[in-house]
């Protein structure tokens, strides 16, 4: 199985990419081939790892989260996993990154009130493993960058 990854290859990920609903008869008309190779590729694709599942976008501000944040973490030496599997159970935290740099961690956490943000930060601030944080506000997200 030849796997390479060639340009209608990436024409079908970025339109799943854009819309996850697209059917494969759309795909296979946006990108000028037969149904039944739109449906070969895709089934490579998948069974190659580079998709790896169809996903949706949410609004989460419709669901009432007002506040996003991108919050850093120092954390002790050897704590990393111990600290990402507790971050990992919280309702508010939706992302958690293990990084390079100054920080060990980032995660990527949802708030509906500032209240809730200034409580969660306080608390994070006083696990024993955590040395410290830095939080961002996020203003706005936009969409990931499509593969060329």
């Amino acid at each position: 199985m030849n796997n390479e990854i060639d340009d209608i290859d990436k024409k079908i990920v970025n339109l799943l990419l854009f819309n996850a609903d697209t059917t494969n008869r759309e795909i296979a008309t946006k990108c000028g081939i037969a149904l039944g190779t739109v449906n070969n590729r895709i089934n490579r694709l998948k069974k190659s790892g580079v998709i790896k599942k169809k996903t949706i976008m949410v609004d989460y501000e419709k669901l009432g989260y007002q506040i996003e944040v991108l919050i850093a973490l120092k954390i002790k030496k050897g704590a990393f996993h111990e600290v990402a599997k507790n971050l990992a159970s919280d309702r508010n935290i939706f992302l958690v990154i293990d990084i390079t740099g100054d920080y060990d961690a980032e995660i990527l956490a949802r708030f509906h009130t500032k209240r809730q943000l200034d409580e969660f930060v306080k608390k994070l601030q006083q696990q024993p493993f955590i040395e410290s944080t830095s939080t961002r506000l996020i203003l706005n997200i936009y969409r990931e960058k499509q593969i060329e």
